[in-house]
């Protein structure tokens, strides 16, 4: 990995989060952090984001630097790419470093664009 982000090791090593797409955005994602940034974790997943939500809050909290984790289903993210406003969706897709499952989510942006996503 290009970047080091504390902590990114032990959840990339949790089992429940194996299938799905691991990404930072944020400060950390285009290396402008400073000693009081957050690392804006992003979880998308295909199923159960409630759950893995409530499972990545309980892992991250006691974290330091502070995480602040999001967790996205697969249609959702879809769905904000396609959306004509900006939301976090776009801001994912301009600003992210990708920690796993990269194919996926590229196979993502292929299925948005061909749904009408431009960038």
């Amino acid at each position: 990995m290009s970047k080091k982000i504390p902590n990114i090791e032990k959840i990339l090593d949790f089992k429940e989060f194996l299938d799905d797409i691991v990404l930072v955005t944020g400060s950390y994602a285009n290396n402008k952090q400073t000693s009081k940034s957050d690392i804006d974790l992003v979880i998308i997943t295909k199923e159960d984001p409630f759950k893995k939500q409530k499972l990545i809050d309980n892992l991250t909290s006691l974290f330091l630097p502070k995480f602040h984790p999001i967790v996205i289903s697969y249609k959702d993210f879809i769905e904000m790419l396609l959306d004509t406003k900006e939301n976090y969706g776009k801001e994912i897709f301009k600003n992210r470093l990708l920690f796993r499952n990269s194919r996926r989510y590229y196979e993502l942006i292929k299925e948005a664009v061909k749904n009408g996503f431009r960038g």
